[in-house]
């Protein structure tokens, strides 16, 4: 797969961001203060988008949507908090705020999240999910972001794991239920098992912190870990880690989530994303969050082939 992220360049001043993001995010869930009055242009461009929105909803006002608030910093829930902040949380204000809506965030497990907008649950879920043609079949994407996986290890790397396919083999690789590991590891075994060596052993735990906090104690040797966080779990582990590259893993198509069964609603969506790519306040966000390593130029519906 093309590599589509482009290299990180230096963050704006913070006055700077604040003064793109002003326009575009006042006003939404996340900010909750009120905006400056919006220009004419704005106004018609937000007004055509609005009108993208399919009608029980519009006169709703609200959409449900899914979230796994553990996953920092593209969703998670700070401590001592209740809501829900991260770079996902800030571009999904956005895009509703472009189309008329307010957000009301569902917090879930990761393994919840496709049955949640199949079933109707949720109207939507945004938490960094890949975009797999397998799960197309059941819901659609929006994809709007790209990202690329390493493994996290222990300093010094004791278990001397490369990025190969067979470059872990007999270790233990820490997972989340519901998440991309499983596909990982298969890659590993069948690798490891034409080698002749032991295949990596997959130890799943409910929410990504238990899985950090079994790779710090060494219960695990490895977990996988998207390239775009791994200053932050360095940060959160006080350097108790280290990354390796994944070289069998090409970079990855990320996506909100939405039903079959609601095309009108996933497509609003996507044309709120063009549009803050047009505006500049989809850089802003992930300037701000200092995720531009996911920069996605051209967002678009069920992307990923494979």
């Amino acid at each position: 797969m093309k590599n589509f992220a482009p290299r990180v360049p230096s963050l704006w001043r913070k006055v700077a961001i604040a003064a793109v993001l002003g326009s575009t995010l006042a006003g939404t869930a996340a900010c909750g203060g009120p905006g400056q009055a919006a220009s004419p242009t704005t106004d018609s461009a937000n007004a055509a988008l609005a009108a993208l929105v399919p009608a029980d909803i519009k006169a709703k006002g609200t959409i449900s949507v899914g979230t796994q608030p553990d996953f920092e910093p593209a969703n998670f829930t700070p401590i001592g908090e209740n809501g829900v902040k991260g770079f996902n949380i800030d571009l999904m204000d956005a895009m509703a705020a472009k189309l008329g809506l307010k957000i009301s965030y569902q917090k879930v497990p990761f393994d919840q999240l496709l049955v949640g907008v199949q079933t109707g649950k949720f109207d939507a879920s945004i938490a960094g999910m890949t975009d797999r043609k397998g799960r197309q079949a059941n819901v659609d994407f929006v994809d709007y972001q790209v990202a690329g996986t390493v493994f996290m290890v222990a300093k010094g790397n004791p278990k001397k794991i490369t990025g190969e396919p067979d470059g872990g083999c007999g270790i233990k690789i820490g997972g989340v239920k519901g998440n991309d590991d499983e596909r990982l590891v298969g890659i590993m075994a069948k690798a490891c098992t034409a080698a002749g060596k032991p295949a990596p052993e997959l130890v799943t735990f409910p929410t990504g912190s238990d899985k950090n906090l079994a790779l710090t104690s060494g219960r695990v040797d490895a977990m996988f870990w998207p390239d775009m966080a791994v200053s932050v779990i360095n940060r959160e582990t006080q350097g108790k880690l280290e990354s390796v590259p994944v070289n069998f893993e090409p970079k990855v198509f990320l996506g909100m989530i939405f039903s079959k069964q609601n095309p009108q609603l996933r497509d609003a969506f996507l044309k709120a994303t063009e549009a803050m790519h047009a505006d500049g306040s989809y850089d802003a966000i992930l300037k701000k969050w200092d995720v531009t390593v996911i920069d996605l130029p051209k967002p678009g519906v069920n992307l990923a082939t494979s």
